[in-house]
């Protein structure tokens, strides 16, 4: 399936895909199957939810809100960085990049 968006992020390839979910209410009325996104960083499915105003959130990183989800897996991939570099030994927590 072709991405509806992507773009690479410091060496980490960030993915937005349309998924058809089918519910057996909407075939039972021949209606048009909901679309949703799917995001995907490297390949691999990121769950995400949204919040009553419309900001997004990632399951696995509930620390930060907003509106677009391609800037949310940006700023996930830069956590990750940045924990891992902590795990690592490379800087101080807290210190900033």
């Amino acid at each position: 399936m072709e991405p509806e968006r992507q773009e690479e992020y410091k060496g980490h390839r960030i993915e937005l895909q349309a998924r058809e979910a089918l519910h057996a209410r909407e075939v039972e009325r021949e209606e048009e199957p909901e679309q949703e996104l799917e995001l995907l960083i490297d390949d691999r499915p990121v769950r995400y939810g949204q919040l009553p105003d419309g900001r997004y959130f990632l399951h696995e990183y509930a620390y930060d809100w907003r509106e677009s989800l391609m800037d949310l897996a940006r700023g996930f991939i830069d956590y990750q960085s940045g924990a891992e570099e902590i795990r690592r030994g490379g800087r101080e927590p807290g210190s900033g990049e």
